[in-house]
Order: C-alpha cells, then structure tokens, then sequence
C-alpha cells in the first residue's frame, strides 16, 4: 500500500467527519464504539491476546478495541505517519507503526478493518487481504467493515466526505468474493447500523435484522 493523502486529513479527520453527516444524525463516536462491540459479541466472549487495528487513521477505535479486549496487545497499522501521531494520543497503549516490516513480524488473533478497504485501490484490495490473512494466528479472524452501497443515507454522507472523494465503495457481495480469492476458506457475514439517532430506540432489534440489506454498512468475518 503507498502512502495516501490521509497525513493532511490527521489533524481535521474528526471535524470533517462529523460535517459530512446530516444534521442531528451525527453519532461518530457511537458508530466507533458499535463495530468493536459487535466484533467483541461475534467473538463470543474469546479473549484474543493480540489485536491489529489495520488502517487504524487517527486512533478513533482503538480507545475501544482496548476497552473490550483489557487483556489484549492492541496494534494500530496506518501508512500515514500524521494520523498515527493522533492515534498514539486516543490510545497511549497502543503499539503503533507505519512499517508493514514491522507488522508482518507479529502474528495476531483478531485482525480489525473499520472502513479501510474502499480507500485501497480495487486491484490491490485482494493482495491487501491476502497480506492480512497471513498475519493471522492459528484460529484467528480477520473482521471487515464496510459502507453499504446501496444504503442512500450511507451514500449522502460518503460523498459529503473530503476524504472519500477518491475513494470507492463495494458490496458486500463483492467483498465475499474478495475474501474466498484471498484465501479466507470461512466466512459470516450480515448488515449493520439500522437506525439513525432519532430511531434509536429501536437498536434492539438490530441483531434480528442482519440479513436485510439495508443496513449502513456491513461486515464479514473471515477465518482460514
């Protein structure tokens, strides 16, 4: 992966964020504590000893990948040098590099991709997953969350992004065949993130919804 154009977005990646989103639908924060909940309920309540955060940006989940996973070495792989400065402020614990070098030395149980993978080049984004799987540990995971294309509320905000602009959103019918041409032989897989701010009373019954495309975004869960 070359370095991208994030290191001008690391200080305003925040801001910018929160401006793209539709006024009074703004929950930033709850959208990146809601996908490590999640991925901690998938993992049925195993501990993974080691967590890589790929593409971790600023830092804006692993404050929460160290909350859930207290007992977990929490990693944060990023190409850009700018936003990791962030991200060592969110989570002082983490151990934080831009050298792939470095990664590839650690094997990990729980590898996390929150809305990384449409800002990787479409031909380059199975290489990517295929780089990831073999820094999985045996038995480990690889998580990938992504924007629902076909979700217009996702879409509105995605376009509304400065650092989206270059970048291009996939199905996750796509991202299943990324997984199987990766390698990944398992994979689970649903939607997520039903109901904006004013309907939050109805985030119970998400985890009944899953299969419904029409979630604002959407996971796999992958394993060898």
């Amino acid at each position: 992966m070359s370095k991208p154009e994030f290191d001008q977005y690391a200080a305003d990646y925040d801001r910018m964020l929160k401006e793209a989103m539709p006024s009074g639908l703004g929950e930033s924060d709850y959208f990146a504590e809601y996908k490590v909940k999640l991925l901690a309920r998938l993992l049925g309540g195993v501990a993974p000893r080691r967590v890589l955060d790929f593409g971790c940006g600023a830092g804006r989940s692993l404050p929460y990948l160290s909350q859930f996973f207290s007992g977990a070495e929490c990693w944060g792989y990023d190409v850009s040098p700018e936003s990791l400065k962030f991200a060592a402020q969110a989570a002082p614990r983490a151990r934080l590099s831009c050298d792939w070098d470095v990664i590839e030395q650690q094997q990990f149980d729980v590898i996390f991709a929150a809305n990384v993978f449409h800002h990787i080049v479409p031909a380059d984004r199975v290489g990517a997953l295929e780089r990831c799987r073999r820094l999985l540990a045996p038995g480990g995971k690889l998580f990938l969350f992504e924007h629902n294309p076909f979700n217009p509320l996702t879409r509105r905000v995605f376009e509304r992004c400065p650092f989206d602009a270059d970048a291009e959103m996939f199905s996750l019918g796509q991202a299943r065949e990324m997984s199987r041409q990766a390698g990944f032989s398992q994979e689970t897989h649903g939607y997520t993130l039903f109901f904006p701010k004013p309907l939050a009373w109805l985030r119970g019954l998400e985890p009944l919804l899953t299969r419904l495309p029409l979630g604002a975004q959407y996971y796999v869960q992958m394993a060898s």
